[in-house]
């Protein structure tokens, strides 16, 4: 798992939210310039989205606050990760885990 979330951390990550929808989106810079200017094009992206919620106690005047993935498109990670590692049918629960691992600590870190 710790080489597959090396390969997570090439990613370059941007979230951004808007009306409680959080949107945190994965772009895997490729340097394709030949110029040597160093202008990256990005060949492989996935987005993870988020909704925050909050929720009272019917006893006790507690609020929570917290955050529900209402969607996930990480078809070109996980082809990413397939071309820089290889992956097997049985790799698939450890690669799901870890996408919703490491996009929930991206989204929480803002």
């Amino acid at each position: 798992m710790y080489i597959m979330k090396e390969l997570l951390d090439e990613f370059v990550c941007t979230v951004t939210e808007e009306n409680g929808i959080i949107t945190l989106t994965y772009c895997h810079p490729t340097f394709l310039n030949q110029s040597g200017e160093g202008i990256p094009t990005y060949s492989h992206s996935g987005t993870c989205v988020y909704e925050r919620h909050e929720m009272k106690g019917t006893t006790k005047p507690i609020k929570q606050k917290f955050i529900v993935m209402t969607g996930c498109d990480m078809g070109d990670i996980i082809e990413y990760i397939y071309q820089k590692r290889g992956l097997s049918e049985k790799d698939f629960n450890e690669v799901n885990m870890l996408i919703r691992e490491h996009s929930r600590e991206k989204v929480t870190a803002n």
